[in-house]
């Protein structure tokens, strides 16, 4: 049972109501963090941009109300639905609002605390107002192509969980609805979630174009007061002067013109990046899709890597990782980009030499030669990228001979996505993991069943193909969501090797100093390690990390370590705020935090602590040497901070 906090709004931003137009419930996210977005929302925004919502659940689970259910909350905005069979506009007059704290990245994730807090508090309302399951929609059901949270949220899963045991609960057959969860979960890995009836998927599985892989967003033009959400709006300007929505497949991209209010009209016609012609139109469309992959570098036309890209786009597919260093051997760099369908690397400096992973690993099983590579250099390469691969998208360390992993390697089904989840279908436990190319799935013996541990022989290994088809059972053979045609492949022979490799203790630490330029070298030895809170997003920092040259790490709100610059090269830290910034140039590692330290997820804060004790020791700094900035009012030096 939870407790409900009255905190009610501090502006009447809200017109008055009766609990009889109340008939939807509608899921959001801040893009924000508490206590910033929490005060934001109860403020009623900003100029211009009014808002309020209901009730707003923290990630520890707190849940507060800010206008009574009855009244009218200025929550969705220009939306429509389908509300007891008739179309309504604007679906504030007919519903509750709940807000959850969360960045709306798709990486940000909903803590246990607050899934079961929104589960209950929808389930109370779901059973006091009579909702039926078709009216609890998410805020990008309502405003489709305008609006995408709660990104990432598991909304299949929780429409199941609201509606277990009420009378109302949905009635689909199990294929249907592990199809469901299947879509759900490559939709979230790719930072997004599929409204109903969402013309765009419909396009990419005529076209074979794969798992979604990114739904890009127009960054705003600077960061906005960490007091305030950033809004993830979809529509991104061309240089033709139109207003589009991006969507990234593994194959391909497909974008869409969008009308004044930045909906998606009906009817509208869909367009591949493979039609479109050398252009300023395709160019600023491989800009927009290669920076949501890497924010630091975007798309470089010069570059070996992207000249290669260019000329092998079909065999790539679309970017899904930032250009970043790999430490091979000492003294041996290199570059790497991933992509969809394969990896590229070059030595750092031998930008002509380009690799290839699929390449790389054929040369490992002596079916090839590489000019430069043993077969055993091949060998630890191919395990190299591998493992940076599985680290960035599953979290995850990989093991050649995991039976998923063997089994997607042979299947072609290009790179993992994301990290595997478990559904239980129909009282089945089932495992799911989204590729560049398909989703695939196992039935486990038990829902707590751990990755990392081999299945009993008879345990069915499949992939789900024929839930497109037509076929709705709960079948036990080898399936894709991908192919349509419900063939049935045999499965996987009995094998004592793990489903997956196991899962890392921490994020993995992205190398981006590669393209940082040199820099002032320090004449100074480093005794000082500083911390630097700023708002974020990750994206909107990355971009200027290495013009401004003030940070040489930056850790996001997953924990992820960005490498900016190399300690030898001093990190301009003191420019604009008014502190010494001799000692700061000279001596101090500086490490940007995104958001505030006091709110900071248990991830975060775990990946500061590591960083630090590693700086520490390798430097042999002094814990009194390790101190903040705060660049948010009068920039000054916090002595002594033990964070």
């Amino acid at each position: 049972m939870y407790q409900i906090e009255w905190a009610g709004m501090a502006r009447n931003h809200f017109k008055p109501g009766t609990p009889d137009r109340i008939r939807m419930v509608v899921l959001h996210a801040t893009a924000g963090s508490y206590p910033g977005d929490f005060n934001w929302l109860r403020q009623g925004g900003a100029p211009g941009r009014e808002v309020s919502v209901h009730y707003y659940i923290r990630k520890r689970g707190q849940i507060f109300q800010l206008v009574a259910d009855q009244d009218i909350a200025w929550h969705a905005g220009v939306s429509r639905w389908e509300v007891d069979g008739r179309t309504v506009y604007g679906c504030n007059d007919v519903s509750v609002g709940i807000e959850l704290e969360n960045r709306n990245d798709g990486r940000d994730p909903y803590p246990p605390e607050q899934y079961a807090a929104a589960v209950w508090l929808t389930r109370e309302l779901v059973q006091k107002y009579r909702i039926p399951p078709s009216q609890v929609v998410r805020h990008l059901d309502i405003a489709p192509g305008r609006k995408t949270d709660p990104a990432g949220f598991p909304w299949q899963r929780f429409l199941a969980e609201v509606f277990a045991g009420l009378p109302d609960a949905p009635s689909l057959p199990p294929g249907e609805q592990l199809r469901q969860r299947m879509l759900d979960v490559a939709y979230r890995a790719a930072g997004s979630g599929l409204p109903s009836a969402w013309p765009f998927f419909t396009q990419a599985r005529a076209f074979n174009l794969g798992m979604p892989v990114a739904s890009l967003i127009a960054r705003p033009p600077a960061p906005r007061p960490a007091s305030a959400p950033n809004d993830r709006e979809r529509a991104l300007a061309l240089p033709d002067g139109a207003r589009y929505l991006v969507e990234v497949y593994a194959r391909d991209a497909l974008f869409a013109a969008v009308g004044p209010d930045d909906a998606l009209r009906a009817g509208e016609t869909i367009n591949r990046l493979h039609a479109v012609p050398a252009s300023p139109q395709r160019m600023a469309l491989l800009e927009a899709i290669f920076r949501a992959a890497d924010p630091v570098n975007g798309f470089q036309p010069g570059w070996a890597f992207h000249q290669y890209f260019l000329q092998h786009t079909d065999e790539l597919g679309m970017p899904i990782s930032h250009n970043h260093r790999l430490a091979f051997a000492p003294g041996l760099n290199f570059a790497c980009q991933h992509f969809a369908l394969d990896s590229l690397c070059s030595p750092v400096g031998q930008w002509q030499v380009i690799y290839r992973l699929s390449e790389i690993r054929r040369a490992a099983a002596g079916q090839t030669v590489l000019a430069g590579l043993s077969r055993e250099r091949a060998a630890q390469l191919a395990q190299l990228l591998l493992d940076d691969l599985f680290a960035l998208r599953t979290g995850r360390r990989y093991q050649p001979d995991a039976a998923l992993i063997q089994y997607a390697l042979g299947e072609e089904l290009g790179a993992p996505l994301g990290q595997p989840e478990v559904a239980v279908i129909d009282g089945v436990p089932v495992a799911l993991m989204p590729f560049a190319l398909d989703v695939v799935a196992c039935r486990l013996p038990a829902p707590d069943w751990p990755l990392d541990r081999p299945l009993p022989p008879a345990s069915p290994f499949g992939r789900l193909t024929a839930l497109l088809s037509g076929h709705r059972q709960l079948v036990t053979g080898v399936l894709r969501l991908s192919r349509i045609d419900g063939q049935r492949l045999p499965p996987l022979p009995a094998t004592t090797a793990p489903l997956l490799g196991p899962a890392r203790q921490s994020q993995p630490l992205i190398d981006v100093s590669l393209f940082a330029g040199d820099g002032e070298v320090r004449r100074r030895p480093i005794d000082t390690i500083l911390l630097a809170p700023v708002p974020g997003p990750t994206s909107l920092q990355l971009v200027n990390a290495h013009i401004d040259a003030r940070w040489h790490y930056y850790i996001d709100h997953t924990g992820t370590v960005f490498r900016l610059r190399h300690e030898r090269y001093i990190a301009r830290a003191a420019r604009g705020v008014g502190l010494p910034a001799e000692h700061l140039d000279q001596r101090a590692v500086v490490i940007a935090v995104e958001g505030s330290l006091e709110h900071a997820s248990p991830p975060l804060r775990s990946a500061v602590q590591a960083l630090v004790q590693l700086l520490r020791r390798h430097f042999q700094i002094h814990l009194d040497r390790v101190r903040m900035i705060d660049y948010t009012s009068n920039p000054t030096l916090v002595e002594n901070d033990k964070h």
